[in-house]
């Protein structure tokens, strides 16, 4: 009966390809002119063999485990490698577009500036407008972990402090809107304009009156022209008063809110009715001579509060546009 052959014998007969069970020889040719002499192999010898061979296997697993461990970590280091890039790439990016809005918000400070001092508001405080902030820095490992840290503390104090101007911005230019369009509305309202085309023959103050040639003031001012000449309101206004008005004859009287009124005296015709709203330039009569008048003319008046103002001083010059 044939010895079962062991683990460690089947093993090496595999690795060898030779059939398990066999007798192992050690060949050993010192030159072609002799024979060659066969040494049987014994137990110890083998099993050191085995022993050998699978401890250069292990070895040879342990080689490649390495190798494929330092692909993997050289693989995964170059990914690391483009990300970081990518990703520096991208805060590059960010602060330029950081650089950009802060100027354009920059750019509309100043402009907001101007248009609070054509319209006579306040100016910011200069140290309010600094728009301070602070914050605690990421800590980030790695060589470049410092240097990446405070990049991106300063994107995002930067950020937030962006965060504040737009806000600010925003309310600020809100509140210039108001202003101006409370502005427009008291401008709308505010006699201006010259109510008619013609020759100024009468101003306002102290005067020697042309029918009674006694010394008198004058609250008004005359315009002349010929009849039928047009006259328009010289502010919004509502129509408060149209009708016969004694020494006056036909008149007008426009309510413009923000304490002023307009009157105009010795009209041909009215052409507006009582409480009709009318706008700058709108049509309310004609020229005419009606009361007492020694000729054909307009007499315009401009009160505020109740006091009577030189008209003449509500006149803006010709070369100006008022709508």
């Amino acid at each position: 009966m044939s010895k079962k052959p062991g683990i460690g014998e089947t093993l090496f007969a595999k690795l060898f390809n030779i059939v398990a069970g066999k007798d192992y020889l050690v060949s050993v040719e010192w030159d072609a002119l002799r024979a060659a002499r066969f040494i049987p192999l014994n137990s110890n010898v083998r099993h050191a063999i085995l022993v050998a061979a699978g401890i250069a296997c292990l070895g040879i697993f342990c080689l490649i485990g390495e190798f494929g461990a330092w692909t993997y970590r050289q693989v995964s280091l170059q990914y690391h490698y483009k990300t970081n890039a990518s990703l520096k790439t991208e805060l590059r990016t960010v602060l330029a577009d950081q650089k950009s809005v802060e100027t354009s918000l920059d750019s509309l400070g100043r402009l907001e500036e101007k248009i609070r001092a054509l319209y006579g508001m306040n100016s910011h405080d200069k140290a309010f407008m600094a728009f301070g902030v602070g914050g605690r820095r990421p800590v980030l490992n790695g060589p470049y972990g410092s240097a990446v840290s405070d990049q991106i503390l300063n994107s995002s104090l930067k950020n937030r402090q962006l965060q504040s101007k737009i806000s600010f911005t925003s309310s600020s230019f809100k509140q210039i809107e108001e202003f101006v369009r409370y502005r427009h509305n008291l401008w709308e309202h505010t006699p201006f304009v010259l109510p008619a085309k013609g020759q100024i023959t009468s101003g306002f103050g102290l005067r020697l009156h042309p029918v009674t040639g006694e010394n008198a003031f004058h609250e008004g001012l005359d315009i002349a022209n010929s009849r039928w000449t047009p006259i328009f309101a010289t502010a919004d206004g509502i129509v408060t008063t149209c009708n016969q008005s004694g020494n006056f004859g036909n008149l007008v009287v426009l309510d413009h809110g923000n304490g002023y009124t307009t009157k105009f005296g010795h009209m041909t015709k009215i052409m507006v009715e009582k409480g009709q709203l009318v706008k700058r330039y709108g049509l309310i009569g004609y020229m005419g001579d009606s009361g007492r008048a020694t000729g054909i003319h307009l007499h315009y008046e401009v009160h505020r509060d109740g006091a009577p103002q030189n008209p003449e001083k509500y006149i803006l010059p010709s070369g100006i546009l008022v709508d």
